[in-house]
């Protein structure tokens, strides 16, 4: 009796041990779905790639036969070549361009297969290196696939080659087909075209000061590429991406190449110049190409400023005047360092002291630019006025372009000291953006408690 005893509290015991494991392998398994599913359909918040989902892509749809992407980056098979993006191009619409990135030495042989009306029709791409390549071994290029015969509404491409095939190939619609409904009416006056965010990025505070300084100078979308950044970030993103005012292009280029994060490759190794910074900026010219009336290419810690106007609208309208409409606008840089802190303490507001990154409205002490250099600058322009551009202005532009003078706006830029050879006596009071106070501190304050950061 005691043997049995024994044997059947054993066999209770092991029934109940298999119990309590069935029950928490079947609740790990729900919850590994449920965070699966939740990914695709909102986004990851943490410090990956990933957007905010609108749209449920466990099943991605299908063109001739094939999965349509809708984020930029596609590898194409057989090469180290990257799709960004094609983009019917008005100027000349016999071909489509392909802005991607390159193995510059590799000259593959790149193929265009177009989906048209549920048909699939073939080009050979053309492609051109862009010459700002700051000598990494990628570089941003276009390819160019012309449109065959029969093949009168594409709706997306793919490239291939003949080495890797055109079976298993993703497609990516074809942007800027849609038919333009007015010469000069665009939904957008202004587009900030920001790239690229990386690094965690956590500067919170100054990424909300500037976009609410952007809406402040009349700016109607942001469009910020976005390869990683913080959990508290991705929160402020959200917010502005539900008002309509940013968009998010996922830029997910550390998954397919080894990316410097500078400008130099003697200082920054890699094969990427910046997170390819150049790719997106092209990018973003011709995402928003026939959508805004300017473009302006800046970083997150750039603010180019009017010292005439209190807006872009009036200050380009007065631009406008004096050199046409085929022109393309220089705003010199003027560091301001942000190491050197404004002393009486006036927007050192109790308010904003747990929320990380830089306070923009501390820092009104520039270092004066020096003459007969290069001093860096940035652009605003007529997108429909250019082929190619680079960090600090164009690579191909038929018309002219005009340095604005010091003295009617320049480029409010924050960032560590650019001239060691300079005290701290050397550097220029400059409290013009404090002009926009009233306006900006409440602003920013309502931003960050719809982002549930206050």
């Amino acid at each position: 009796m005691v043997f049995n005893k024994g044997s059947t509290a054993f066999h209770k015991r092991k029934y109940l041990y298999l119990s309590i494991g069935f029950v928490i392998i079947n609740l790990i398994i729900f919850l590994t779905y449920k965070n699966k599913n939740m990914e695709f359909l909102y986004g990851n918040r943490g410090n990956d790639n990933s957007v905010p989902m609108k749209h449920n892509q466990l099943n991605p749809p299908e063109v001739c036969g094939a999965p349509a992407k809708i984020n930029p980056l596609v590898p194409v098979r057989g090469t180290k070549t990257i799709v960004v993006a094609p983009y019917l191009d008005k100027r000349d619409s016999g071909h489509v361009r392909v802005i991607s990135i390159v193995y510059r030495s590799e000259m593959a042989d790149h193929h265009c297969l177009f989906c048209c009306g549920g048909h699939k029709f073939r080009s050979r791409a053309q492609y051109y290196i862009h010459s700002d390549h700051f000598g990494f071994v990628f570089g941003t290029a276009d390819l160019f696939c012309n449109i065959p015969q029969g093949c009168s509404l594409p709706t997306h491409l793919a490239i291939y080659t003949p080495l890797g095939g055109d079976q298993d190939v993703s497609f990516l619609p074809i942007h800027n087909s849609q038919p333009q409904q007015q010469t000069n009416a665009f939904p957008y006056d202004f587009t900030v075209c920001i790239s690229t965010m990386f690094g965690n990025f956590n500067n919170i505070l100054q990424l909300v000061q500037t976009i609410e300084m952007y809406k402040l100078l009349g700016v109607q979308k942001v469009a910020i590429y976005k390869n990683s950044c913080s959990p508290d970030t991705q929160r402020v993103l959200d917010f502005y991406h539900s008002t309509g005012l940013v968009d998010i292009i996922p830029w997910p280029i550390t998954s397919y190449i080894n990316v410097s994060g500078g400008w130099r490759p003697s200082e920054f190794p890699g094969d990427l110049h910046y997170y390819g910074q150049l790719a997106a900026l092209n990018d973003c010219v011709y995402r928003y190409m026939y959508k805004t009336k300017y473009v302006a290419l800046n970083d997150i810690d750039e603010i180019i400023l009017p010292l005439k106007h209190r807006t872009w609208n009036e200050m380009m309208e007065d631009l406008e005047q004096q050199y046409g409409l085929h022109t393309g606008f220089e705003f010199e840089s003027h560091v301001f360092p942000q190491n050197i802190n404004e002393k009486s303490g006036r927007f050192h507001l109790q308010e904003w002291k747990d929320i990380p990154g830089v306070n923009v409205l501390e820092h009104i002490y520039r270092e004066p630019n020096k003459a007969g250099v290069f001093n860096a600058f940035k652009v605003i322009v007529n997108p429909r006025l250019v082929q190619e551009v680079t960090v600090h202005g164009f690579l191909n532009f038929d018309y002219q372009t005009i340095r604005i003078q010091q003295n009617f706006a320049w480029m409010y830029h924050i960032r560590w000291p650019q001239r060691h050879d300079l005290h701290q006596s050397d550097l220029i009071r400059d409290d013009h953006l404090w002009s926009y106070s009233e306006k900006l501190v409440p602003a920013v304050n309502e931003v960050l408690k719809k982002s549930h950061l206050r």
